[in-house]
């Protein structure tokens, strides 16, 4: 019986053992619950301090990009209240049309009045679905009022030195965003002023459009170059032609725009291409003109082909000419018609370009094609005449300004093209003379300078 009773205590023993190796692992694994929900909810306390703060930084940002959205939009609505188009022209090269200046200011003003219109059509083309109407114009003209002054009265171009200081004063007083700024005498005094003006409106946010008038001087082609390759800045750009520009402005891609209405579209002559202007005294080389039909005929190298003139023969009924050489030529509704020139021989280019470098200038057009200059303190070389060819090369070129008084002009010894020489069969583009290129090109009569004629048959 003993031996039963200690099989028994030892197995309750076991049991025992048992179920405190049991309580041990439960109670093992109750720690360890505890310590991964302190754990957790450590970690979740952290978490909503971390979202309260996000939270509470969110809704700061949100506040301050709330604000900056209302300052934004009143900038807009500002920049769009007080936006305006921009032009800066470089008065010196782009000159006003006389017919304007020698009305003094009230021409001023109706010039001004114009180029208001020209530049809103000008706007309207380019942002078509842009109210454009709202924008301000703002024109600055840089000159130099006196040198200008100046220069067209001596080539008769105004009336009076003051008469563009008067037009000047009524352009600005008609439109109180126009002005004429009057820089002094030097060319970097308005180079300086256009520069820097264009540098600061073309990252002007309510400066919406601007219009650049240089054309005439290659030196601003640098000044534009970096604004090529920046598409919003080169779309906001638009030049102003008035002359022919040079290529490089051509190559440069910004979009052009002329404005003939208000300025010239020709360079300033270099003396006065009126009927007044002919000569006292017959040049110190001929008493007659030279014929460059003759001078052509001396020219025999097959590698230069000459062209003729075109033969205009004398009809039966015409009067003989005795005293009177100096003419020129008018088709049948009395316009002027330009004597066709022979092409100069390779030779006397050289010669030219030669000439001119030595010089270091420009052949005066008056000196070397008529025989005498009135201009006091001429710009241009005169010295010894060009040889014939020569003067041909330079007669040539003189033909490309139009002259002022086009197809009315009486002056036997004007030099200047008085229509294009391509008539209605001209395919250039910005064609100076594309005024004239429905105009009869067939000379019907030759004018003297004594007022006889000579009907001609072609």
């Amino acid at each position: 019986m003993n031996g039963t009773t200690s099989k028994i205590g030892a197995d309750y023993l076991a049991r025992l053992e048992s179920f405190h190796r049991l309580d041990k692992e439960r109670e093992d694994m109750l720690k360890e619950l505890i310590a991964k929900y302190q754990d957790l909810e450590q970690r979740f306390e952290k978490k909503c301090k971390e979202y309260d703060n996000e939270a509470q930084t969110r809704g700061l940002y949100q506040e301050q990009a709330n604000e900056a959205i209302k300052k934004l939009t009143d900038i807009q609505h500002r920049a769009e209240v007080n936006s305006f188009a921009f032009a800066i022209i470089d008065g010196d090269g782009a000159v006003f049309r006389e017919d304007w200046i020698i009305k003094g200011e009230e021409g001023g003003a109706m010039a001004a009045h114009q180029l208001r219109l020209d530049i809103k059509k000008h706007l309207k083309d380019i942002y078509p679905d842009i109210n454009v109407e709202t924008w301000k114009i703002v024109v600055q003209v840089v000159l130099n009022l006196d040198g200008l002054s100046r220069k067209l009265y001596s080539v008769n171009l105004t009336k009076s030195l003051s008469d563009l200081t008067a037009f000047a004063r009524g352009f600005c007083r008609s439109q109180g965003l126009f002005s004429i700024i009057d820089v002094g005498k030097g060319k970097e005094q308005a180079d300086f002023k256009v520069r820097e003006t264009l540098r600061l409106m073309v990252y002007n946010l309510q400066c919406k459009h601007i219009i650049f008038g240089p054309c005439h001087d290659r030196g601003y082609i640098v000044e534009l170059r970096p604004y090529q390759l920046e598409t919003s800045t080169s779309a906001k750009l638009s030049l102003l032609e008035t002359t022919p520009p040079s290529y490089e402005f051509q190559e440069l891609g910004f979009r052009r725009v002329k404005f003939t209405d208000v300025f010239r579209s020709e360079p300033l002559p270099d003396g006065p291409p009126s009927p007044s202007a002919a000569l006292s005294t017959p040049p110190p080389s001929s008493s007659k003109p030279l014929n460059y039909a003759s001078v052509a005929s001396t020219w025999s190298s097959p590698d230069h082909p000459i062209k003729e003139f075109k033969n205009l023969a004398v009809t039966p009924d015409s009067p003989a000419r005795v005293t009177s050489t100096r003419y020129y030529l008018v088709n049948s509704s009395g316009e002027r018609v330009d004597e066709s020139l022979p092409q100069p021989d390779a030779i006397s280019k050289q010669r030219f370009r030669e000439r001119c470098e030595r010089e270091g200038s420009q052949p005066c057009n008056r000196w070397h094609l008529i025989g005498t200059c009135e201009v006091p303190m001429c710009t241009y070389f005169h010295g010894e005449r060009l040889s014939p060819g020569e003067q041909l090369v330079l007669r040539i070129r003189a033909r490309g300004t139009f002259c002022s008084y086009k197809g009315s002009c009486r002056n036997p010894d004007c030099y200047w093209g008085h229509h294009c020489k391509y008539g209605y069969k001209c395919q250039r583009l910005n064609c100076t003379f594309s005024g004239t290129h429905d105009m009869d090109l067939t000379p019907a009569e030759r004018v003297y300078d004594d007022g006889s004629r000579e009907k001609l048959s072609s």
